[in-house]
């Protein structure tokens, strides 16, 4: 008897680990069904992003479906669905990038479905997407980090203190922080608007305008050649008459570079005086 019930015993066993080899091998099958080219990517508005779709078993898969999502919400106004016998495996999957794409991490999620429209595998690719410009620009408040001239970084603690802020409107606007320089000059100084001349999606360069209090009728206007605006940094370069200090010239070059900071709700234009108190009557944003 005892022979017998290891027979059986032995019997039972082969079944069981026969099913799990079955069914082990039955999932290992489902995996890489769906695979893509590339599973990450990095873009900007107005490029097209790529990626090829392939199929192991193209018979087991019905439909192909897509859909986008930004920070992990789904964008309910974007899906897609491809059928899987119209298609030519490897597929090439486009989609151009939109404005409103850079605000979180952007994300295509390719679903493969069956006959019963089922998820029998998915994957996905995740998008960086690189701010352009003019958005960046505005997008974030800007501190200065050095300002070179003739080699040299004069850029004192009270200037990088300062936040600039450029709004939409054109307006542009500064708060001092808590450093200022002797004789508090910033002080003096209203701060009216910003403009940009475009070539292109690249700003070629950026005009600030601002007046004096003593002077409120003459703009004090600086033009900046714009040397980069990405990867966290804008490098402005402009022409300045510093004739008046021993050793420099009437279209000296000085070169500033600012760094981004996230906008803030104590951001406090004129260091929280009174905006009022600092309007000129000759300012218009946008006419300059």
């Amino acid at each position: 008897m005892k022979y017998k019930k290891s027979i059986i015993l032995c019997s039972v066993m082969s079944i069981l680990l026969t099913v799990g080899f079955t069914s082990c091998d039955s999932d290992r099958s489902a995996v890489n069904l769906l695979t893509l080219s590339q599973y990450t990517a990095t873009v900007k508005i107005g490029d097209t992003v790529a990626v090829d779709i392939n199929l192991s078993d193209p018979s087991a898969v019905n439909a192909i479906n897509v859909k986008k999502s930004i920070n992990g919400k789904t964008v309910e106004s974007y899906e897609h669905t491809f059928q899987a016998a119209s298609m030519t495996f490897p597929y090439t999957f486009r989609q151009e990038i939109v404005s409103g794409d850079e605000t979180g991490i952007l994300v295509y999620s390719f679903y493969a479905k069956d006959a019963n429209n089922d998820n029998v595998d998915a994957a996905d690719i995740v998008c960086t997407v690189d701010i352009a410009q003019m958005p960046l620009l505005l997008k974030y408040d800007w501190k200065l980090t050095s300002q070179i001239i003739q080699g040299d970084d004069y850029a004192t603690a009270d200037m990088k203190d300062n936040i600039n802020r450029f709004n939409p409107d054109l307006t542009w606007e500064v708060d001092w922080g808590d450093v200022y320089s002797a004789g508090r000059m910033e002080t003096l100084d209203s701060y009216c608007s910003w403009q940009a001349v475009m070539n292109g999606a690249k700003v070629d360069s950026l005009y600030t305008i601002k007046y004096n209090i003593f002077s409120p009728a003459a703009p004090v206007i600086t033009k900046y050649k714009v040397l980069q605006l990405e990867d966290r940094k804008m490098i402005l370069e402009s022409r300045q008459d510093l004739s008046f200090l021993p050793g420099y010239a009437a279209d000296e070059r000085v070169v500033e570079t600012f760094e981004p900071v996230s906008k803030t709700d104590d951001f406090r234009p004129y260091g929280g005086a009174n905006p009022a108190s600092y309007h000129i009557e000759a300012c218009n944003p946008g006419s300059y």
